[in-house]
């Protein structure tokens, strides 16, 4: 990782970008109309880049992307893998004249927040600091929130509510304004196990780790878990033993010490 640490440094101090290939152009007389059924934000809305989640019946996330507003539809920018999001919305498509088109261009995503689509990716951070730069800022990943309901993994602000009928609207309408019982937090490990696995308290089980990663700063991670396991507390689960902690974690405003924990 010692190779890694002025990328890191750059990262976290929101310079630089990072680049992912391949988007989906959405097009055809239908296009908005199937869109705006499909995921949580009103299209209504778009005037520039937005995240967007797709989701199950009961609620829970399956897809997630970037939509960009285009001349002739949507482009979808996936936050998993295109073909996940491809077929995702081809399971829904029946007699709506739209279009998936694969295109050869990138997301890019800027550590301050901005993103935009381009042809190429000249000058982007490397695609593997991107896991580590992303724990660190508490940004969970596709596979950490996958099969979650949006309010306990952080994301509720990419849900639009009153937006009319889209796939699991009907549950985010019964949870609206009601407290969730878990929420995302991070692991800081004393000894170190394996994710994903279930997580104890007490000997209760409390949520599931979803990620572990080897830092800089040692083993860190992300869990979901119940909210009256407070801050501090150690749980346990997949051989491993770890400290639960508020995101993002500290180090993502490095100064470019290692932590001695």
């Amino acid at each position: 990782m010692g190779g890694m640490d002025p990328l890191l440094t750059k990262a976290l101090s929101g310079e630089g970008f990072f680049a992912f290939p391949g988007l989906l152009l959405l097009r055809g007389p239908d296009a908005f109309s199937f869109l705006q059924g499909q995921c949580t934000r009103d299209l209504r809305r778009l005037s520039g880049p937005a995240g967007a989640l797709f989701l199950n019946h009961k609620g829970q996330i399956e897809e997630a992307a970037t939509l960009f507003p285009h001349p002739e539809g949507f482009l979808l920018a996936p936050w998993g893998t295109l073909s996940g999001l491809r077929s995702r919305l081809r399971r829904y498509i029946v007699f709506d004249q739209v279009e998936l088109l694969e295109l050869p261009l990138f997301r890019l995503l800027h550590t301050d927040g901005r993103e935009e689509v381009a042809e190429g990716a000249e000058g982007a951070l490397p695609p593997e600091l991107y896991p580590l730069y992303a724990l660190l800022r508490g940004q969970p990943l596709l596979e950490d929130v996958r099969g979650e309901l949006p309010q306990s993994v952080g994301l509720l602000h990419l849900v639009d509510y009153g937006k009319g009928c889209y796939v699991g609207q009907e549950i985010m309408a019964r949870t609206e304004g009601k407290e969730v019982p878990y929420r995302l937090v991070g692991l800081r490990a004393l000894e170190a196990g394996e994710a994903p696995a279930e997580l104890s308290f007490g000997g209760r089980r409390v949520g599931e780790a979803k990620r572990l990663l080897e830092t800089p700063f040692g083993v860190l991670g992300l869990a979901v878990v119940r909210k009256e396991v407070p801050f501090g507390a150690g749980v346990e689960g997949g051989g491993g033993r770890y400290r639960v902690e508020p995101l993002p974690f500290p180090e993502a405003a490095w100064s470019g010490q290692r932590s001695s924990a």
